[in-house]
């Protein structure tokens, strides 16, 4: 809901003021969009309502800073003469048709015009200075004999937040009024902290005993949850105790393995070092057979060349002097020469050829062009 401003502001404290509550600022800082039709308000005011209707039955009622007016619909919607008023005229002024008439512009610090059955005043007092809090607790214990009051004791982050108090603060000044807790209402459906305090004439053992009855209760809750939560934590570790072994010894047993990786994975590498070396040092022992072989070629190679070229030169001669002869023995008239009649010109061409393969020259070139042939085969040439 929205805070009141307050005027002591001399006094070292801060107040806030309307301007603070515009349409930005319910747009910003209370979660869901704050709209007439978000469902979210809708369920959460009316379950509201729902409870303090059952609680109380109220004929009358009053919002004390009801922002836009959200709860005040919905208790009217219930039956009651629900009313509500806020310092944010922005707030007010978006109220629809219908709930309008039941809203004003309000600071807490003036007094209620009339009475009623109860009083609401959620996240308010914490807007609002320090006096003028006390003031608006005043004023709504003037206005009627039951309030419903939440504030919040931690959310220090609001900037609009000026005045965050603990529940006991809050109680003592209600006390001041004739006004305490009811400690047999539980009032969680609006807040963890929200609280109804009621005016009670009460002596003050009476009220003595209301408020220990109430501690002593919630006293044992807390020791019976501590007692739960401590066996709760024993049965964890009992349970937890083997699992730590074995996750100990899972954790050794991958410690192992990955060190037995590293291994494999060194061996390994070593392992194709050596297949590479042995790879690299054939390589090099072929490479050195083939320079050592290229150095023979060429060694035996030029003579080999000298004689082929010595050959050729040989038989290029013979070649000649056997192509003269055939020219001579053409020219001889048939019957005539040194080779008889009787023979033919084929006849005196093989005798001749004959003659020439039976020479010295003829011999020495065989014998030369021999090898020469069969090296340049080797050579390729």
């Amino acid at each position: 809901m929205t805070e009141q401003a307050g005027s002591d502001q001399q006094d070292g404290n801060i107040a806030t003021t309307s301007g603070d509550y515009s349409a930005v600022y319910y747009h910003s800082h209370l979660g869901p969009d704050y709209t007439y039709e978000e469902p979210h308000w809708q369920r959460f005011f009316g379950a509201v309502a729902d409870s303090l209707i059952a609680l109380f039955e109220p004929q009358s009622c009053y919002d004390a800073g009801c922002a836009k007016g959200f709860l005040v619909r919905e208790l009217a919607a219930r039956g009651a003469d629900a009313r509500g008023g806020d310092i944010s005229e922005s707030a007010i002024a978006d109220a629809p048709p219908g709930l309008r008439e039941r809203l004003e512009v309000r600071n807490l610090t003036d007094p209620f015009d009339g009475r009623f059955d109860l009083i609401s005043c959620i996240e308010v007092l914490e807007h609002m200075s320090a006096g003028d809090a006390r003031q608006a607790v005043a004023n709504m214990c003037a206005a009627t004999d039951r309030v419903l009051l939440s504030s919040t004791p931690e959310d220090f982050a609001e900037p609009t937040h000026v005045n965050v108090r603990q529940p006991a603060g809050w109680a003592q000044d209600f006390a001041v009024h004739g006004f305490f807790r009811r400690t047999d209402i539980d009032a969680s459906f609006l807040s963890p902290w929200a609280v109804v305090f009621e005016r009670s004439e009460v002596t003050r053992a009476e009220l003595v005993a209301q408020y220990e009855s109430f501690v002593t209760s919630l006293s044992r809750e807390v020791l019976e949850k501590r007692r739960a939560l401590l066996d709760a934590q024993r049965l964890v570790n009992d349970q937890s105790a083997p699992a730590l072994v074995e996750s100990a010894e899972l954790r050794q047993r991958v410690s192992e393995l990955d060190d037995e990786v590293r291994r494999l994975r060194s061996a390994d590498v070593l392992a194709d070092s050596a297949a590479k070396l042995a790879v690299l040092d054939e390589v090099i022992g072929l490479r050195a057979e083939l320079a050592e072989a290229k150095v023979d070629q060429e060694t035996y190679a030029e003579p080999l060349r000298q004689e082929v070229a010595a050959a050729g030169s040989i038989v290029a001669t013979l070649t000649r002097q056997l192509a003269a002869a055939r020219a001579e023995l053409g020219s001889r008239p048939a019957g005539s020469g040194a080779f008889g009649s009787s023979r033919t010109v084929q006849e005196a061409l093989a005798a001749k050829e004959a003659e020439m393969k039976g020479s010295t020259t003829w011999r020495a070139g065989r014998t030369v062009l021999g090898p020469a042939v069969a090296l340049r085969r080797m050579l390729g040439r």
